[in-house]
């Protein structure tokens, strides 16, 4: 393969270290590293497949500077659970497993008991973000029928724009207006620091209000109360 011309860099998809792990031998690492740069894709599933020895297996692999990432399926029944998913990828990043993909499961004969819809994909996006370090965070791909490539799908983070401002939301629901670069903002200053009765959507976007604070988040809740300081 190293003789093709256009072949830049080798990946292997294998699923060895989840199921025979024991394969994953001194004498293949050996083989393996001599073929560098030399990329392998596991695929666990569950934490439950994060067995001692197929741990073992994947710190093998990364000590012989092998970058490992792992394919999730997304599992009716099995794995469609944020709070599982969220634990599978912690400990894929901890065994030095770049968790890569989380992959709606194939429009394929026999799996039908197996596809969540899409909505159940994006809710789990929407509970890893701000829960897990970007690096923990796959990108969650639909694989489209008729040779159509893989689609990631996210949250809607983008509410609205504007010339001036386009109004973003974090996991929590913070809005807030974010200004365009050389952007001319027609507020006066007084404008910006005033709060609407009822601020919305378009006070973010014509820049009369920065952000809009959702009350009783989890970030509230641990930032820690200030006294109030005496007047100067």
């Amino acid at each position: 393969m190293r003789s093709v011309p256009s072949v830049d860099i080798i990946r292997l998809g294998s699923r060895a270290p989840v199921t025979l792990p024991m394969r994953v031998t001194d004498d293949l690492v050996d083989m393996l590293k001599r073929f560098h740069p030399l990329y392998l894709n596991t695929h666990f599933n569950h934490p439950r497949e994060l067995t001692p020895e197929a741990e073992a297996a994947c710190r093998k692999l990364a000590d012989a500077g092998i970058p490992l990432g792992n394919q999730t399926v997304l599992l009716r029944g099995v794995n469609d659970d944020p709070v599982l998913l969220a634990d599978l990828f912690r400990r894929l990043l901890r065994t030095r497993v770049r968790p890569y993909y989380l992959f709606q499961c194939d429009l394929v004969r026999g799996v039908e008991h197996f596809r969540t819809p899409l909505s159940r994909g994006i809710e789990i996006m929407e509970y890893l973000r701000g829960r897990l370090s970007g690096l923990a965070i796959p990108a969650f791909v639909v694989d489209m029928p008729h040779g159509g490539g893989k689609i990631p799908l996210l949250p809607n983070y983008l509410i609205s724009q504007s010339p001036t401002h386009t109004v973003l939301r974090n996991y929590e629901g913070l809005m807030v207006a974010y200004p365009e670069p050389y952007a001319t903002v027609n507020a006066s200053p007084a404008a910006l620091t005033s709060a609407p009765v009822d601020p919305g959507v378009w006070h973010l976007a014509n820049g009369q209000r920065n952000a809009i604070q959702p009350q009783g988040t989890a970030r509230q809740h641990r930032r820690p109360r200030r006294p109030p300081q005496p007047n100067a």
